[in-house]
C-alpha cells in the first residue's frame, strides 16, 4: 500500500466515455467525485466528466477540488472510518480530522452533522 503513489479515478477513455466497456455508473459520478476528492491518494478527474457534462458537474466538481485545497488533504492522510453501513458512510480525513466526509442517503446521527473545518 503506497498511497503516495496511488491515483484515483472514476472513468477514463479505456473504460467509460464513448467506448463504455466499464462505466461508472452515471447516477453515482457526484458520490464517486465526493469520494475520490476528499480521500488519501492522487485523484484524477475525466476530461468527459469537465467538459462534455455540463456546468452544474463542473461547478460541483470545483467546489470539491476547492474543499480538498482548502483542508489540505494529503496523499497519504489518514482515514477513521465511523459509519460503513449500505446507506451511510461517514469518515473522518486527516490527524488531527481536517475534514469529516458523510455519503449516502441516511443522515448522519445528530452528534455527527456538525460542519467543521481547521
Amino acid at each position: 500500500w503506497m498511497p503516495t503513489h496511488a491515483v484515483t479515478f472514476l472513468d477514463n477513455h479505456d473504460t467509460g466515455s464513448t467506448q463504455a466497456h466499464w462505466p461508472f455508473p452515471n447516477d453515482k459520478i457526484m458520490v464517486g467525485y465526493a469520494y475520490i476528492l476528499t480521500h488519501p491518494g492522487i485523484p484524477s478527474i475525466f476530461w468527459d466528466h469537465v467538459c462534455d457534462w455540463g456546468d452544474d458537474v463542473r461547478n460541483k466538481i470545483g467546489i470539491l477540488l476547492k474543499l480538498r485545497t482548502d483542508s489540505g488533504i494529503q496523499v497519504d492522510a489518514q482515514v477513521k472510518i465511523l459509519i460503513a453501513e449500505h446507506d451511510l458512510y461517514l469518515a473522518e480525513v486527516g490527524r488531527p480530522a481536517a475534514l469529516r466526509v458523510a455519503l449516502g442517503p441516511r443522515v448522519a446521527p445528530d452528534y455527527d452533522r456538525s460542519y467543521w473545518e481547521k
